[in-house]
C-alpha cells in the first residue's frame, strides 16, 4: 500500500518542488507598508469570488452537489465569497478588503514554472527579467540599509532575485511536496488502482497509515504572518511570502478549503500582528493564473488564464476598499471565455501593483513602467490606497 511517507518519498525522488512558506522583509524610509504574497498553485478566483449575478455561472457550475460551486455568501448584489472567507466579509465591509476579477499577467500559457516566473520577474514573459520586480522595488524605495531581509524556507523567491542583498532563514526541513507533485504523481500512476485508492483516502485525511510521525508540519501560514506582521511593526516596509496548494485538479472544495483557511489566517493574523500598523499597510495576494470556467472529470478544475488578485490593509479605506474591482466584467458565458474555456483576463494585474508601488513609495508612474513594470501600460490611474 501506498501510504502518506511513500508517497511523499516518491515525490522527493522525482524532484518535487518544496511547500515551505518564505518570506522575505526589506527596510524602507517610509511608514507605508506592502505586502506581497503569491499564491502558488493557480487559484481558482471563480470558486473563491463567484460571479452569480452572471446568468452564463450557474451554467457552467450548477450547484448539483458534485461539480458546483463552493457554498457562499453575498458581497454585493452581483458576487459571493466562497463561505470559507465568510469571517472576512466585517473586514470587506469596512473597506480593509477589496478584490481584483478577471486579470492575469501577459503570459498565456498555462505551465505553473513559467507563470510564477512571469508573476515574480515582473515581464511579459518568463525570462524578460533577471531581476525580481520586489527586489528593483525595494532598491526604489530608498532604502540605504543592506539588513533587509529574511526569507523563510527553503529557498530564495524570484520576486527578490537581483542585487539587493536579503537573508535567508531555514526552519527545520520537512518533505513538503504535498501541494505540487501530486499532479505528476496521479498522472505517472493513473493506470495503478492501489495508488488511486491510497491517494484518495490520504487526501480526505482517512488514512490510517497517517501516524504522527508521518506528518510533516513545517511553518505553518500563521507563523509566517506573525513573523512579518512582528518585523513590519518594526524597520521593515516590505514582505513577501506565499501561500501555498491552490493547484486543484482533483476533489477541489477539499483542497481549497484549506488553502482559503491559510489564506483567511494569514490576513487576519497580519491584522492583529500589525495592529495600529495595519492602517499604514496594503496587501496584495495574486496567483500566477486562475483555473478552467468548467470543472473536469475528477470534481476539480485545470489551469486556467484569467483569476483573482486579492487586496487588503486599512490603507485600501483611502481609496478602493470593500468593492469587486474590475476593469470589466468580460462575462462567462461560452462565447466569452478565453479559448473557449478559461475567464478571459480584462486587466493586467501588474497594473494594480504598479499603482500600488507608486503611491505607497512616492514613485512617478514612468518610474514603475521602466523599473518595477518594464513596458506596462499603467493606463488610467487607480485609485487603491
Amino acid at each position: 500500500m501506498l501510504n502518506r511517507r511513500a508517497f511523499l518519498h516518491t515525490a522527493a525522488a522525482f524532484g518535487a518542488f518544496s511547500s515551505q512558506p518564505v518570506l522575505t522583509l526589506a527596510a524602507a524610509p517610509t511608514d507605508k507598508r506592502l505586502v506581497v504574497i503569491v499564491l502558488r498553485g493557480g487559484m481558482d478566483g471563480l470558486d473563491v469570488v463567484q460571479p452569480t449575478g452572471d446568468k452564463g455561472y450557474a451554467a457552467l457550475r450548477p450547484a448539483d452537489g458534485t461539480n458546483g460551486p463552493s457554498p457562499a455568501v453575498a458581497l454585493d448584489n452581483f458576487f459571493q465569497i466562497n463561505q470559507t472567507l465568510s469571517d472576512l466579509v466585517p473586514l470587506f465591509k469596512a473597506k480593509e478588503l477589496s478584490f481584483v476579477h478577471a486579470v492575469s499577467t501577459p503570459y498565456r500559457s498555462r505551465s505553473h514554472f513559467e507563470a510564477q516566473d512571469t508573476l515574480e520577474l515582473g515581464g511579459d514573459s518568463p525570462r524578460a527579467s533577471e531581476t525580481g520586480w520586489v527586489n528593483r522595488l525595494i532598491g526604489l524605495a530608498g532604502s540605504k540599509r543592506i539588513e533587509f531581509a529574511a526569507d523563510i524556507g527553503t529557498g530564495d523567491s524570484l520576486m527578490l532575485r537581483g542585487p539587493t542583498g536579503h537573508l535567508n532563514v531555514y526552519p527545520e526541513e520537512d518533505l513538503g511536496f504535498w501541494a505540487n507533485s501530486t499532479q505528476f504523481l496521479r498522472l505517472l500512476y493513473k493506470d495503478d488502482a492501489g495508488f488511486k485508492a491510497a491517494y484518495e483516502r490520504i487526501e480526505s485525511g482517512n488514512d490510517p497509515s497517517m501516524k504522527v510521525e508521518d506528518v510533516d508540519r513545517g511553518v505553518s501560514a500563521r507563523e509566517v504572518a506573525s513573523l512579518a506582521a512582528k518585523l513590519l511593526s518594526g524597520e521593515s516596509r516590505i514582505a513577501a511570502f506565499s501561500v501555498y496548494g491552490w493547484d486543484t485538479h482533483f476533489r477541489q472544495q477539499l483542497k481549497l478549503t484549506r488553502s482559503l483557511t491559510d489564506l483567511k489566517v494569514t490576513l487576519q493574523t497580519l491584522k492583529e500582528g500589525l495592529g495600529r500598523d495595519w492602517q499604514n499597510t496594503a496587501v496584495v495576494a495574486v496567483s500566477e493564473f486562475g483555473r478552467t470556467a468548467r470543472f473536469n472529470g475528477t470534481q476539480g478544475t485545470d489551469h486556467g488564464t484569467g483569476g483573482l488578485a486579492v487586496l487588503a490593509g486599512g490603507l485600501l479605506a483611502n481609496g478602493s476598499g470593500g468593492k469587486v474591482l474590475s476593469t470589466r466584467w468580460p462575462g462567462v458565458a461560452a462565447d466569452d471565455l478565453y479559448e473557449g474555456r478559461d475567464l478571459m483576463p480584462a486587466d493586467d494585474v501588474r497594473r494594480y501593483i504598479g499603482w500600488l508601488a507608486a503611491d505607497l513609495f512616492n514613485l512617478d508612474p514612468g518610474t514603475v513602467t521602466r523599473e518595477i513594470f518594464p513596458g506596462l501600460d499603467l493606463g488610467t490611474r487607480l485609485k487603491l490606497v
